[in-house]
């Protein structure tokens, strides 16, 4: 599905990322994990083209991703990012539903028709009509799980979408989460919430100073690591 051959990033005369070599299963979900500065994010920059990889290649279904064809990949891969980048001065209908006109071409009784099914998706009917800012931030990071579902992307790319919350929001935005797992998407989730990736996750990546240090399926990452950093991560964050 995602295919990430010999992937190298640097920052000048940083290099966040060394030889990453890794295939994402078409349909499973996989949630990489590690401290922070390991590189998650950056690995998941690189895969829509957020960040320009310095050296190697990354496919998607086949097809080498490049400058050329990268607005077409985007179409198929939804973004879910740590902040919630909602546009202010639109109601939550239309922050739902630009990306449908803009990208689709939609008329406007589809786009309206698309929005609020996606909306009632992740429980938030009742909000159509407000602005972001009378939303608390659990149900902004809704919206915006909203407004890439609306796309019907093959993929999600889940990069922290919980960081940024209070505690008493996070389980509404897992919830969510929780549920497109369960619909046949391919989801690349890196998140903090060791509960929810030894819940929803088919395979788990370890990171560790830029590189892969381990990855397996989620039963033998958890209950039996191989290395010794995985093993010292999991007594901290456990």
């Amino acid at each position: 599905m995602i295919d990430v051959k010999h992937l190298y990033k640097s920052f000048k005369d940083l290099e966040v990322l060394t030889d990453i070599n890794y295939t994402f299963k078409q349909g499973k979900t996989t949630v990489i994990i590690g401290a922070s500065g390991s590189g998650k994010s950056t690995l998941l920059r690189c895969i829509n083209r957020l960040e320009e990889p310095t050296q190697g290649e990354i496919t998607f279904q086949g097809e080498l991703i490049t400058e050329e064809n990268i607005q077409e990949i985007r179409k198929q891969m939804g973004m879910v990012f740590q902040n919630f980048n909602l546009f202010s001065n639109m109601k939550i209908i239309d922050n739902v539903g630009y990306a449908l006109k803009v990208v689709k071409g939609m008329n406007e009784d589809e786009i309206k028709a698309v929005a609020s099914r996606r909306l009632a998706s992740v429980g938030l009917s009742d909000k159509e009509e407000a602005y972001p800012k009378t939303l608390s931030g659990g149900q902004k990071q809704r919206v915006a799980i909203a407004r890439c579902l609306a796309m019907e992307p093959d993929v999600f790319l889940f990069d922290e979408p919980t960081s940024s919350l209070d505690p008493e929001m996070v389980n509404e935005v897992l919830d969510v989460m929780r549920d497109i797992t369960h619909q046949g998407f391919t989801n690349i989730i890196v998140t903090h919430e060791m509960g929810f990736a030894k819940e929803v996750a088919d395979d788990v990546v370890f990171m560790y100073q830029g590189k892969i240090w381990e990855a397996s399926s989620k039963d033998q990452f958890f209950n039996a690591p191989q290395t010794e950093e995985a093993k010292a991560f999991l007594n901290k964050i456990l």
